[in-house]
C-alpha cells in the first residue's frame, strides 16, 4: 500500500506545520494523487486563502494532478536536493573530485538571492562543465527553473520552501512505525494505522498534550463508522 502525504506549512518563520491529509492507493499515479489534491481544494487549502506554494519532487502524477486541480497560478516549486540527485546520476567518469566539485558548484547556485543571479550563475556552470559533463548539464538546465520558484514568494522564509526536507521526515517518522507492525490485515486497519500515527505527531508540533489528542483521538475512533 502507498501512502500519499500533505504537510502544511506556515511560511512565518514560525516551523509550524501539520498533516492536512492522506491518500492511501495501489501505487503512486496521477488518480491517486488527484483525489487528495482535490480533497485537499474542496477543504479551502486554495490560493484566495493563503495557499502560495506546492513544495514537491519529480513525480509526474503529482504535476499533473496540481495542474488539473489549481492551474497554471499556483507556484509549484521543485525540491532542489531531488533536482541535485538527479544531476549527480547523470556524472560520467571515476573523477571523485572533479564530481565532488561539480555538485558542490551546482549547490552553490542556491546561494543566489534573486532569480537572474541564480540564472547567471547556471549559465557559467554550464559553459565550464559542458564539455566534460553534458548529460549533468542538461538534466540540470532542463529541471533548473522549477527549483528556483520559491523567489517569486514575497514575506516568507525561503530556505523553508526549497526542499521536501520535512515532508520525508514525517515520512520516515511514519514508515518506522509501520515497520514495527509489518503488516495490516485489511486496508481499512492501514487507514487506522495512518491516522493514529498522523494524530500524535500534529498534536506533537503543535504542543498539545498527549493528554488532549489520546482523548481527541478515542472519540473519533469511538465515532467512527466499524
Amino acid at each position: 500500500m502507498v501512502v500519499l502525504v500533505a504537510l502544511g506549512l506556515w511560511t512565518d518563520g514560525s516551523g509550524k506545520r501539520h498533516i492536512l491529509d492522506w491518500e492511501g492507493a495501489d501505487q503512486e499515479d496521477k488518480g491517486a494523487w488527484e483525489r487528495l489534491v482535490q480533497r485537499l481544494w474542496e477543504r479551502g487549502v486554495k490560493l484566495e486563502t493563503g495557499l502560495q506554494a506546492i513544495v514537491r519532487d519529480g513525480t509526474e502524477g503529482l504535476e499533473q494532478a496540481l495542474d488539473f486541480v489549481y492551474g497554471s497560478a499556483l507556484v509549484q516549486q521543485r525540491c532542489i536536493f531531488h533536482t541535485l540527485r538527479n544531476v549527480s546520476g547523470k556524472c560520467v567518469g571515476s573523477d571523485r573530485k572533479a564530481k565532488k566539485l561539480l555538485m558542490e558548484q551546482a549547490a552553490a547556485l542556491y546561494h543566489a538571492t534573486r532569480t537572474s543571479q541564480a540564472q547567471a550563475r547556471l549559465a557559467a556552470f554550464a559553459e565550464y562543465w559542458q564539455p566534460t559533463q553534458p548529460q549533468a548539464v542538461v538534466t540540470f538546465e532542463h529541471e533548473f527553473e522549477q527549483t528556483i520558484r520559491y523567489f517569486s514568494l514575497e514575506g516568507i522564509v525561503r530556505e523553508g520552501v526549497r526542499s521536501t526536507s520535512r515532508w520525508e521526515r514525517t515520512h520516515r517518522e511514519l514508515r518506522r512505525k509501520f515497520r514495527q507492525v509489518g503488516c495490516f490485515s485489511s486496508p481499512k486497519g492501514a487507514e487506522v494505522a495512518v491516522y493514529i500515527q498522523v494524530t500524535p505527531l500534529n498534536a506533537q508540533w503543535a504542543r498539545t498534550s498527549w493528554w488532549e489528542a489520546s482523548h481527541s483521538l478515542a472519540l473519533s475512533l469511538l465515532n467512527s463508522n466499524p
